[in-house]
């Protein structure tokens, strides 16, 4: 089967069939338009190319690609530097000597507190600070840190030379989160989301390339049908207009009522208005057609695209059982409402670990610098002049706990969904299966009964026809038995027609459209125009399902 890429690249097919070149059937006025033949090869490649909805269900995966990043980019280690100056101006009372320092500065100038009773202290201090943050899969941070300043105080009355000092520090500071935010599952929760979107995406996108290739099947084998049910149409007005005929010139030498001549020319009327029911159904079709393999309102306007005649679809061989195996392995929609599940189980695991309390370890460790100048302050501090560390421990826990316990509940009916969607997806399958194989079963025996249906009634017409000549039966009988011959064959086509879809359907209920119709999507670069690579494997007259048995994936565990 197919191999999905990390990103859409190149798909295309090797889907031929035994072709003949088809003409445009007699009746079907086009006007103006220009008529372009169309193999099923080349719809369906014009469908990989053109078509909006897998176009846009193919973007769904470059952004889920583009939110993985995203999801990944909290572990980034993050640079942060910062520069700044303070003024600070301090007034406090002279009576009011609390430190030493004060003290100290009393005794030494007597002259400036004596007649003062408030002092002014003036403090100016540049910062710089940077640091270097890393992040773990299990929600440490660890953070290397380098910090400079410079500091000047001095009072109001200060007489002395002041000289600024400058202190360093460099080290680690470390944060380990050891309840809530621990571990993978806690902070790996948005990548492995992410990925899991990825691929429901990749199923979707699968899907949908599924279901448009299989209409344009269906389409195309419609038109087929219109296109050869136009000419049973045109024969049946041939052969009528040639009994009106047939019936006038007996009328004129009295071996016919006009009546005869008034029932074949009704019976032509008749036929014209089936003709051009045939018609609407081919232009219909066509603009369905159309609409799943251009991309623009403005593309194939004026044409109109004529199918080429192609060999029918043989019906797959294989019981109803090989046929769920092969669904439940392929199922495009089946596999996405498994991963989906698997999707709620990372966030149940997420909320349950944020009902935790926050217990963090914090600690720090470097070395201080203090000197008389920038550089001499950063040397002091690379010679362990002042060595320091802290440890410590820090406990938080919201009361009630609220939003926890309602996130908990939250995620704990997002998987109750999940699991009833995957026995959705389950009954979907098999009821698909069944629907399918009945259908074909129902076109098989329709197909046998029509064809026998026409073959009896084609002899009837020759019969008829003798006896008409040797005047055993009126020319009504005659109208009756031609029309019926001609229903036959229309319902013939019709049946083979529906035979054939009944088959893509098949390959539709069990996924394997792709499979059937040897389309590989391969890696290959991101592109938004044409895909890069075209496969083409040798040519097949016919396309049929794969006898080897599949194994039947394991449920979802359910919890």
């Amino acid at each position: 089967m197919s191999r999905f890429p990390r990103r859409f690249a190149a798909c295309f097919l090797s889907f031929a069939f035994a072709a003949t070149a088809a003409e445009l059937p007699r009746g079907l006025d086009v006007g103006s338009a220009e008529v372009q033949k169309l193999s099923i090869g080349e719809a369906i490649e014009m469908m990989l190319r053109n078509n909006l909805e897998v176009q846009f269900n193919r973007v769904d995966m470059r952004l889920e690609d583009a939110r993985t990043r995203f999801a990944a980019g909290v572990f980034d280690p993050v640079f942060k530097m910062s520069l700044s100056r303070e003024s600070n101006q301090i007034p406090d009372l002279t009576s009011d000597l609390s430190t030493a320092q004060q003290i100290a500065l009393a005794q030494a100038f007597p002259e400036a507190f004596a007649d003062k009773s408030v002092v002014i202290f003036d403090r100016d201090t540049d910062r710089w600070e940077s640091s270097l943050t890393f992040r773990s899969p299990i929600g440490t941070q660890l953070a290397v840190t380098a910090r400079q300043s410079k500091v000047r105080s001095t009072f109001d009355g200060d007489t002395r030379d002041i000289t600024p000092f400058y202190t360093a520090f460099g080290g680690l500071e470390v944060r380990q989160p050891l309840l809530k935010d621990f571990g993978l599952d806690a902070n790996l929760n948005d990548i492995r989301i992410s990925k899991i979107n990825r691929k429901v995406a990749e199923y979707t996108w699968n899907k949908t390339l599924q279901e448009n290739l299989a209409s344009v099947l269906g389409n195309y084998f419609d038109m087929l049908f219109a296109q050869a049910d136009l000419r049973v149409k045109q024969d049946a007005i041939a052969a009528d207009q040639k009994l009106v005929q047939q019936n006038q010139r007996r009328s004129e030498i009295g071996f016919m009522s006009p009546i005869d001549v008034q029932q074949a020319r009704a019976q032509v009327s008749l036929d014209e208005e089936q003709l051009i029911l045939s018609k609407n159904l081919f232009m219909e079709r066509q603009f369905a057609l159309r609409r799943l393999i251009t991309s623009s309102s403005h593309d194939s306007a004026n044409r109109v695209y004529l199918p080429v005649q192609m060999s029918d679809l043989t019906a797959p061989p294989g019981t109803r059982d090989t046929y769920l195996e092969t669904a439940f392995r392929m199922r495009p929609d089946y596999l996405a409402a498994v991963t989906d599940a698997e999707k709620q189980d990372i966030r149940l695991k997420f909320a349950k670990n944020q009902m935790y309390p926050n217990l963090d370890l914090v600690g720090t460790y470097g070395y201080n610098g203090l000197d008389n100048a920038w550089g001499l302050s950063r040397q002091d501090a690379w010679h362990t002049q002042a060595p320091g560390w802290s440890f410590g421990v820090q406990f938080s826990v919201p009361l009630g706990r609220v939003q926890s316990r309602a996130q908990l509940d939250v995620f704990k009916g997002f998987k109750e969904q999940a699991i009833i969607r995957i026995k959705q997806s389950e009954n979907t399958v098999t009821v698909d299966v069944d629907t399918s194989l009945s259908r074909i079963e129902t076109s098989r025996q329709r197909l046998a009964t029509a064809r026998q249906t026409r073959e009896l009634n084609d002899e009837a017409v020759r019969i008829a026809y003798r006896r008409l000549e040797e005047g055993q039966i009126s020319s009504f009988d005659l109208i009756e038995i031609q029309r019926k011959m001609y229903d036959a064959k229309s319902r013939e086509l019709d049946a083979q027609a529906s035979l054939n879809k009944s088959i893509v359907t098949l390959w539709q209920a069990t996924g394997t459209v792709l499979e059937n119709l040897k389309i590989d999507v391969v890696q290959g670069p991101r592109k938004k125009d044409l895909p890069e690579t075209v496969r083409r494997p040798p040519p097949i007259k016919t396309v049929a399902a794969s006898k080897e048995t599949v194994a039947k994936p394991a449920p979802a565990k359910r919890k």
